[in-house]
């Protein structure tokens, strides 16, 4: 007889014990003591840190005094070695804005003189230009 069977009797829950400490509440509790007291630095932002899993792993480590001042400078380190990239990067494009220079090691042929060149010296020279442009080549006069 299947169904006349008795059904066994949960085992009696034992309910959690309320001694026990846990890490985590104590923490927060003492992070909102401090918020409450005005000890938090003015640039924390509690909210946005109890979400970060670096702030997490923070308060294993150490007690929330010294998690919060971890956090907080190496949140400021972050912002400073972002600010030095950004400040090296806008330097670099500067100085690529800057003129080269154009010293050479070696000698530098003279501009042409226009005004001093021989009827048939200034014929050949414009006969260049105008095969060199006709070539696709820039010519800059």
């Amino acid at each position: 007889m299947i169904f006349n069977r008795k059904k066994p009797e949960p085992e009696a829950i034992e309910p959690i014990e309320a001694e026990e400490e846990n890490p985590f509440i104590d923490a927060a509790n003492e992070l909102a003591e401090m918020e409450e007291n005005g000890e938090l630095p003015e640039d924390f932002d509690l909210s946005g840190a109890v979400r970060d899993p670096a702030f997490a792993a923070l308060l294993q480590e150490f007690e929330p005094k010294a998690a919060v001042r971890i956090y907080v400078a190496e949140k400021r380190a972050e912002e400073a070695e972002e600010n030095v990239k950004t400040r090296m990067s806008e330097q670099a494009r500067s100085r690529k804005a800057l003129p080269k220079s154009q010293r050479t090691d070696r000698a530098v042929a003279p501009a042409p003189d226009y005004m001093s060149m021989s009827r048939e010296a200034f014929s050949a020279l414009e006969q260049q230009y105008r095969n060199a442009a006709h070539n696709g080549k820039r010519v800059q006069i």
